[in-house]
């Protein structure tokens, strides 16, 4: 008999602390979200977008959170490379952390990291950042590997650059005032090619050329 009375009693008594849990967490005000912080957004337009498709408001039950849904929903921003969301049962602080895609240039257009994804990084100015056009990401990669391993002072003049393939790179850059197209040929002798292409520049009979071909550095050609 005291069997047959006890497990109902202990079943009862679970119910309603399961109970009590549910309604701890899914209704009471106890539970609910604080505060909101996240970090890792390049710029304040990104954070905005961040904040509506995360879609969290200050006093929303904390339970109700779902980081690993909400996550979903922000990496599919392509400039994001990934996104940690935590919650903190404490102090009701949901944390948003995210690590975006740093642009290496302009791809036609967008943007492209060193992975070679291309994507659009709202409210990003990035004027810096060399201008390149290519038919694939990878030859676009290509001529960042090429821009990338030109010296400081010679890069700064750099004001766009284009990949037929890879033997076939150009550039548009600013040199004495000028700007002059200069066909590249291959990612190699780079050294060579830019004492010649500053050698040319510096002759008086060339004053007003605008287009150097150094992709035989020893056989220059001057428009």
């Amino acid at each position: 008999m005291r069997n047959f009375t006890k497990v109902p009693l202990v079943g009862i008594i679970i119910a309603a602390l399961f109970a009590g849990l549910v309604y701890l967490f899914a209704w009471s005000s106890i539970f609910a979200v604080s505060a909101i912080s996240i970090t890792g957004a390049p710029t304040p337009e990104t954070e905005k977008s961040i904040t509506q498709i995360a879609d969290i408001s200050v006093g929303q039950k904390l339970a109700r959170v779902e980081p690993r849904a909400i996550a979903h929903r922000i990496t599919h921003l392509k400039w994001i490379k990934s996104v940690d969301i935590s919650r903190n049962w404490i102090n009701g602080k949901v944390g948003i952390v995210i690590t975006p895609r740093t642009p290496s240039a302009y791809f036609n257009g967008a943007t492209i990291d060193a992975s070679g994804t291309i994507f659009t990084l709202p409210g990003f100015g990035g004027a810096d950042l060399p201008r390149v056009s290519a038919p694939t990401p990878e030859l676009g990669l290509s001529a960042i590997a090429l821009f990338q391993g030109l010296p400081e002072d010679f890069k700064s003049n750099v004001l766009s650059l284009s990949a037929h393939n890879d033997s076939n790179f150009a550039m548009q850059i600013s040199l004495e005032g000028r700007e002059i197209r200069v066909m590249w040929g291959a990612n190699e002798k780079s050294a060579l090619k830019i004492q010649v292409i500053t050698a040319l520049i510096a002759l008086e009979e060339n004053k007003n050329i605008r287009r150097i071909d150094v992709s035989a550095p020893h056989a220059p050609i001057v428009k």
